[in-house]
């Protein structure tokens, strides 16, 4: 299906997309102004507790290096930078959304997608286009959004979510064919109501289609190439990587060679 015709379709069959939250409608206004830095940001998540709590959480995780714990959420924002401190931000604003589905589904969806972004940022610092890896971090964040806004809608399918990684595509495409839904459309969406960037938006559509991937512009096709990259190193020489392993090592650079070193050093 034609993916406009596609993303019309989803918004037709009585998805109900989530709305951002104040806490991150903050945020995203204060980032907006060139002018504000990690103190003004501060300020827009400091009545947000989930916010707040998560920016600490992953500017002290491994996967930044921090030379000395962040205390605060201006400390940690002033280690994350304005676009992962957003990814964060965005990822807890609907996670809190998740109220009333499966406690076992989302957390899994959550955990999994937390391990993606983790390894996309790697990855994405070993490659020519390091300037991409907070934006590809945001949207290995977002990605599988759609899911969770379809198990919302069908939450009798929680069950295909009750998994480890490597599981997740598989249920995932479960998911489409049981609702006859698109998770990568309604994920678009949500990324695009959300105000995300275009190239975010983008590459979230595409992140299941390397044929529609490729026809995207320079960064939003880089970044679609960065996600299928985490999800393998993620998941392993799943049946999602086979069509993106020529592409990727094409444009970024990567073999298998060195994304299984990548792997080992991650672990």
């Amino acid at each position: 299906m034609n993916q406009d015709l596609l993303v019309e379709a989803v918004l037709a069959s009585g998805v109900v997309l989530p709305a951002p939250g104040p806490g991150f409608l903050r945020l995203q206004a204060a980032a907006a102004d060139e002018n504000a830095g990690p103190r003004e940001l501060a300020a827009a998540v400091s009545q947000d507790p989930a916010i707040t709590g998560a920016l600490l959480r992953v500017a002290n995780s491994p996967v930044f290096r921090p030379r000395s714990a962040p205390r605060s959420a201006q400390e940690a924002i002033t280690m994350l930078g304005r676009t992962r401190t957003l990814a964060t931000a965005a990822s807890t604003a609907l996670r809190n959304q998740g109220s009333g589905l499966d406690d076992k589904a989302i957390e899994a969806l959550w955990a999994a997608s937390a391990r993606a972004a983790d390894l996309t940022y790697a990855v994405c610092r070993a490659t020519p286009f390091k300037g991409l890896a907070d934006t590809a971090y945001l949207a290995a964040l977002m990605q599988d959004a759609g899911i969770a806004v379809l198990l919302r809608r069908a939450p009798e399918h929680a069950v295909l979510f009750h998994c480890t990684d490597c599981a997740l595509e598989a249920g995932a495409r479960a998911l489409d064919v049981l609702t006859g839904s698109d998770h990568t459309a309604a994920g678009f969406l949500v990324a695009r109501n959300w105000k995300l960037p275009v190239e975010v938006c983008e590459a979230i559509r595409a992140h299941h289609e390397p044929a529609m991937a490729l026809r995207l512009g320079d960064s939003a096709r880089r970044i679609a190439l960065l996600l299928a990259t985490g999800r393998r190193l993620r998941d392993g020489l799943s049946p999602d990587w086979t069509d993106w392993a020529e592409p990727v090592e094409a444009e970024l650079g990567l073999t298998e060679a060195a994304l299984d070193q990548i792997s080992a050093d991650e672990h």
